[in-house]
Parts: structure tokens; sequence; C-alpha cells
């Protein structure tokens, strides 16, 4: 799984999600009874009680949870500084247990605040290097939550975000914020008009011998048919590497570049700018880059500000 058009509209979406979660405690909303049972990644977690000490361990996962309004059952969290502006203050008093999310933290890490539960945005946290097996972190007392748009083999969409949503609505008892913030989360999506012509698009996700791309099963392919475009690789199914021959060949009009830690965005371009066998390619002779952060191409609530980047960018 990947870990990673400069984009300058208002920051409307999480202006909005700040409206609908970050201002106070939903955990109120008493229509929620215990036990609550949900589904994720095709295995069923159950929740005997609300949980109270929450751990974080991607900067969309917080972001998330915050939405939901329940800054109060964060115990920790990981990679504060990536979060949007929107949410920075409200994890003044909620304690980093890692300043990075890239590797992942490991069990000791999450585990020394005390969790009942864990958020996460990506499966390499319950790797065999991180927070390991769920089901063994599930008998251990604390039940664990990964974004579905990121399960093993699943096709995602923006229908993932709204389940996770309504999911964790049930499980805190906030089904009222949750509602109210998916339909908010909808009308802002369907407000967004996708670009005309559909160009083919090339998701780079950094590499320079060999370009990597996310793959039509990641989110960010749902959001580029979304904005009007065309992936140029349908059959690549996951993350990994593709060659800059078949990139020539299937000559992109557009290059979403994904701007990441190990490889920031300017730095990106400026390598295929100066790259001999892409000096024909549509994208790069007609400087159509799209610069999107990579937390954006992620499940979340980013989706209408990544969905207006893109679509924005394919109409340039």
């Amino acid at each position: 799984m990947n870990r990673t058009a400069v984009f300058t509209s208002a920051l409307t979406l999480c202006l909005a999600l700040a409206a609908c979660g970050g201002g106070g405690d939903k955990t109120a909303d008493a229509a929620s009874t215990a036990p609550v049972t949900v589904e994720n990644c095709g295995a069923s977690y159950t929740f005997t009680r609300t949980p109270e000490k929450v751990v974080t361990s991607s900067t969309v996962a917080t972001e998330v949870v915050l939405a939901l309004g329940l800054k109060d059952r964060l115990a920790g969290t990981v990679a504060a500084k990536d979060i949007v502006p929107e949410y920075a203050s409200a994890l003044d008093s909620v304690k980093v247990i890692a300043e990075q999310a890239f590797p992942p933290p490991s069990k000791e890490v999450v585990y020394s605040v005390g969790p009942d539960f864990v958020v996460s945005g990506y499966p390499d946290d319950y790797g065999p290097k991180a927070m390991g097996d769920r089901e063994a972190l599930q008998r251990e007392g604390v039940n664990t939550y990964l974004l579905s748009a990121n399960c093993p083999g699943h096709k995602a969409n923006l229908d993932d975000v709204y389940a996770d949503l309504t999911h964790l609505g049930r499980v805190f008892g906030v089904e009222g914020a949750a509602t109210d913030l998916v339909a908010k989360l909808k009308a802002d999506i369907a407000a967004v008009r996708p670009a005309t012509g559909a160009p083919k698009v090339f998701d780079y996700a950094g590499g320079k011998d060999k370009p990597a791309t996310a793959g039509s099963r990641a989110l960010i392919d749902d959001l580029i048919t979304r904005a009007g475009g065309s992936n140029i690789f349908p059959e690549v199914t996951s993350y990994t590497q593709v060659s800059w021959e078949e990139v020539v060949k299937r000559n992109p009009d557009v290059i979403v570049v994904e701007d990441q830690a190990f490889e920031p965005a300017d730095a990106a371009i400026a390598f295929m700018r100066s790259f001999g066998p892409l000096r024909d390619v549509t994208a790069v002779r007609e400087n159509r880059f799209v610069v999107i952060p990579v937390n954006d191409t992620q499940p979340g609530v980013r989706g209408t500000r990544a969905l207006r980047t893109l679509a924005t960018g394919f109409g340039a």
C-alpha cells in the first residue's frame, strides 16, 4: 500500500466538518446501546461498551475521529503535524505516540497509552513489524478498525468512507453526527463538476528507475474516474511499479503526482521534465501535472478536497 494540482481552493470541507463534529462532545448521543457489532474487512468486531481510550495510528484516521466529535476519546495519535489545519488545535492536549506514521508504530508504542480501540488508515499498521494480527489484538481486549477503502483485495470507492463513518457512529453512539456528516460529504461530492474530454491519467506514486502507481483498486482510481479522467493502468490492481516505457506508450494527458515525504512533488516533477524518454508524452510536453497530498488520496474526510483538485487539474 502506498503511503504517501497544487490547489488553491478554500478548505470548505474541513470547515464544514469542524462545524459538524469538531465543536463539541457528541458521545452523549445515547441512542447507541451495547453490544454493538460491526463488519470490517470481512471480520466481525463486537463492542460490549463504548471505547474510551482510542489510538489513531494514521493521520486520516485521526481526522475521521475528530470529524465525529470524539476528541475526548483520543488517548494517542501519530503524525500530528500532518493533520489539516482545522483540526490542529484539537490535538493540543492529545499524546503524540509517534512523530511519523511511516514506519507505523509498534504494538509496544500503541499499548503505552492503554488503548481499548485502534483506528487506522493503512493495513501495514496491522503487520508483523507494527501492531500485529488484528485477531490477536482482539483477544487481548483491543478492538481495531481499518478504514475500509484500504481493506486488502477490496476495490475502493467513496461509499467506503460513508460506511466507515456510519460504523464508527454506531460504535461510539454518535449516529446522529455520523448521519449528518455523511449527508454533508455526499452533497459536497455531488457538487463537484467533472472535467470533460476524459483525459488519460497516470497516477505517479514515486520512483525514478521504475515509477510506482497506486493501482485501480485504490481510492485514487475512484477519484480519478469521478473527476472525469481515465486511469491508464486499469489492469494494475495493487500498488506496484510499472515501466517508463509503458507510460510513454500509453501517453497520459495528465500526470497526478502524489506529494510524499520521501519524494516531494516538485522534485518528482523536475525529474520527469528532465527525463529524456518522457519529453514527447503529452502531460510532460503540456506541463499538465496535478499535485495532490498523499493523504488526500486515502480514505477519510478529504474526499471533496481531493476530487476538486483533480477535476480542476484535469480541466486545465
